[in-house]
């Protein structure tokens, strides 16, 4: 068994932040690096807004560059363990040459941290990837958008990666958590499993009447009636990155029922913009994508807490087993933040 704590830092959505001054948000990271005990920062994916790391050459790169920069040297004094794991704007949003993105990315990172391996499942792998910490904490990674993604995504020894098909990503999945069925097991991904937010097709009446306020705050030109199309058509078709896409649904449908065989397992992931901690069939899910933009979110019934503002969820594991979730935002009066929420998990 772990005989100290080991505390986990959950910054998601990150690919917007400031370029050309301190960001706020990376400077509440720094304020909340642990050097007591060990840790882990784990970036959730959308490291880089808008479409990941592009070529040499592209309008975009020196851009893409500067976001990667400022992520390294947030962490770069930092003794712990460093993720970052990919999202769709990592895969240039979902299109056709995505994996050269994503690919391009990896390679940066690990050049900027030494070489170090840390960005996970590599070379764009479906995963699942498994991080041993100590005796009563492994940490899973998976990559969410290889599911969804068009154009090549890599499958097998030839590519470099342990799952050499679906299913045998769900047979690696269930092994691994059965592995560590008496140990906490943290699986983190980029998109989440359930969320009351926009990509869980969670609407107020206004993106009903403003349909166009769903991706621009502002865009306030009336649609009524016909402003609901949207809206319902996200809820219950969806876009690529809802989770009511046909293929996403394949895949939660598939990660639920191996999760709910697991009494201690935690489910982290970014996507939405936002902070959630959902409880549901004995499973505690963490949204935590509120690091550079923060969106509409209702509690919901299985909600144990929701805020649409800037933050960042951290676990802390103790040897006794237990785990408390804490929920900490940008404030402008307190270098250290506000704790908004904290909660032992089941």
């Amino acid at each position: 068994m772990a005989n100290t704590v080991f505390e986990v830092i959950l910054v998601g959505d990150s690919g917007n932040i400031a370029r050309y001054r301190p960001d706020p948000l990376m400077e509440l990271l720094k304020q909340h690096l642990p050097n007591a005990h060990p840790s882990a920062v784990i970036f959730l994916g959308d490291n880089v807004y808008p479409n990941g790391l592009p070529e040499k050459g592209d309008r975009l790169r020196a851009d893409a560059e500067l976001v990667l920069q400022k992520h390294h040297e947030a962490v770069k004094n930092y003794a712990g363990k460093v993720i970052f794991i990919s999202g769709n704007h990592d895969w240039n949003k979902g299109k056709d040459d995505g994996f050269d993105y994503v690919i391009r990315q990896e390679k940066y990172l690990e050049k900027l941290f030494g070489g170090e391996n840390v960005y996970l499942p590599s070379n764009g792998c479906p995963g699942p990837k498994e991080v041993p910490v100590n005796d009563g904490l492994t940490i899973i990674a998976i990559n969410t958008q290889w599911w969804i993604q068009r154009g090549f995504r890599p499958i097998g020894a030839k590519d470099g990666c342990s799952a050499g098909s679906e299913q045998e990503f769900y047979a690696l999945l269930q092994e691994m958590i059965d592995r560590n069925i008496n140990k906490k097991v943290l699986v983190v991904g980029h998109y989440p499993i359930y969320s009351y937010s926009l990509h869980g097709g969670k609407f107020k009446f206004k993106h009903h009447l403003f349909p166009l306020t769903i991706y621009k705050k502002k865009a306030f030109m009336p649609l009524p009636f016909v402003g609901s199309l949207l809206p319902l058509y996200r809820k219950y078709i969806g876009a690529p990155e809802d989770l009511s896409n046909l293929r996403f649904r394949e895949l939660r449908k598939n990660l639920k029922a191996i999760f709910g065989k697991h009494p201690n397992l935690i489910y982290a992931a970014g996507h939405e913009h936002n902070l959630q901690h959902i409880f549901k069939n004995q499973v505690d899910y963490i949204v935590s994508g509120a690091a550079s933009k923060s969106t509409y979110v209702r509690k919901g019934k299985y909600g144990k807490f929701a805020l649409a503002a800037k933050g960042f969820f951290k676990l802390r594991f103790s040897p006794d087993q237990k785990t408390v979730v804490e929920a900490w935002i940008v404030d402008e009066s307190n270098a250290q933040g506000k704790m908004v929420y904290q909660a032992e998990l089941h």
